[in-house]
């Protein structure tokens, strides 16, 4: 594996822990796509674990002499791990949120008509959620084992609306029941292997994603009415939105056909006001070719009217501080932009 470096870990961790990324440093690829797929951990929990779990995940990836003298001696004197209430939760979770992702992906309409299909799909989505779980780190578990918890229960709770809950905790229990030490270290593969299984498995899930919001997901219009996500999708690409956006989109494209793309560009940068000069000359109500002295006494003007001394009535007085205080920072933006235009005109006539 060669030395994984605690620092960079930490680092990996701030800058990209609820991808995983960390993990993914550490070879820990099953735990890097659990982080990714659950959004951190279930919603940031892992992450936040992470922060003092990670010497433990560092030092078991090198494989130093300590840690091997500790894992030897562990296997000499247990049968199997011990009981973790962490793991146990996470396969509970991960296991219930693989278990609905699948029963999402299928349409209510397509369900009815074959409702076996989640009968067979549900409970291995369920299985291998705990079974993905199960193998992270220096345990491992059987996927046959988190089959036996997931399917048994099918035909008493297929209907009842726990069942994903049922599933999960029976299949998380045979899990436990059947764990054991990874006595061999996982087969090394290369680094185009790993991110393409990652991307893979990735792609399966965005692919339920996907499913889920094309088929079951649906948007309440302001009359009630309720509108599956896929009918109001092609109704969008006949609004009148859609056209006018693609319009725009036309005639940019022929602008910067004539004009060049970084006249384009700069033209939009302009138009987003990022230094909020144009907002400024809005506040002083003044004209954008004023000069520097209409601008001083327009804003001289303007703060003898809205000083905070002359509203001191309670109902007028907060709104006067305020629309003071926009004056003043519209008068600073206008005089540094001023500012520096005057010294880059001087320089350009010096050179």
């Amino acid at each position: 594996m060669g030395s994984k470096s605690l620092c960079i870990t930490y680092l990996l961790w701030l800058i990209g822990g609820w991808i995983g990324l960390h993990h993914f440093y550490l070879c820990r690829d099953r735990h890097a796509f659990v982080w990714w797929c659950t959004f951190g951990g279930v919603f940031g929990l892992g992450w936040f674990r992470d922060l003092w779990r990670i010497p433990s995940y560092v030092e078991s990836a090198n494989e130093g002499q300590a840690f091997i003298e500790y894992y030897t001696s562990l296997l000499r004197t247990r049968q199997k791990p011990y009981f973790n209430i962490t793991r146990f939760a996470g396969q509970l979770a991960v296991g219930w949120f693989f278990g609905l992702l699948a029963t999402l992906t299928i349409s209510e309409e397509f369900h009815s008509d074959h409702f076996y299909v989640r009968a067979i799909i549900v409970p291995f989505a369920v299985a291998v959620g705990v079974h993905l779980v199960g193998n992270i780190g220096r345990e491992q578990v059987s996927l046959t084992s988190c089959l036996k918890g997931s399917y048994p229960l099918l035909l008493l709770f297929l209907s009842d609306p726990n069942m994903l809950t049922y599933m999960s905790l029976l299949s998380t229990i045979m899990a436990q029941r059947n764990r054991d030490f990874r006595r061999t270290p996982d087969k090394q593969r290369g680094f185009c292997t790993r991110v393409f299984i990652l991307a893979f498995a990735g792609s399966l899930i965005i692919t339920m994603w996907c499913s889920f919001l094309y088929f079951n997901a649906s948007v309440t219009t302001e009359d009630g009415e309720t509108i599956k996500l896929r009918d109001s999708i092609d109704n969008f690409f006949n609004s009148r939105v859609w056209k006018d956006f693609k319009e725009t989109l036309r005639n940019i494209y022929e602008d910067a056909k004539v004009r060049g793309w970084q006249n384009v560009w700069n033209d939009f940068v302009k138009a987003m006001d990022p230094e909020g000069e144009e907002n400024a000359y809005q506040v002083l109500g003044v004209d954008p070719n004023a000069s520097s002295e209409e601008i001083t006494k327009t804003y001289r003007k303007l703060v003898r009217v809205w000083h905070p001394d002359k509203h001191r009535n309670k109902d007028t007085e907060e709104g006067a501080a305020e629309t003071f205080m926009k004056i003043q920072k519209a008068y600073e933006t206008l005089s540094k932009i001023k500012a520096r235009r005057s010294r880059k005109n001087e320089q350009s006539r010096r050179d």
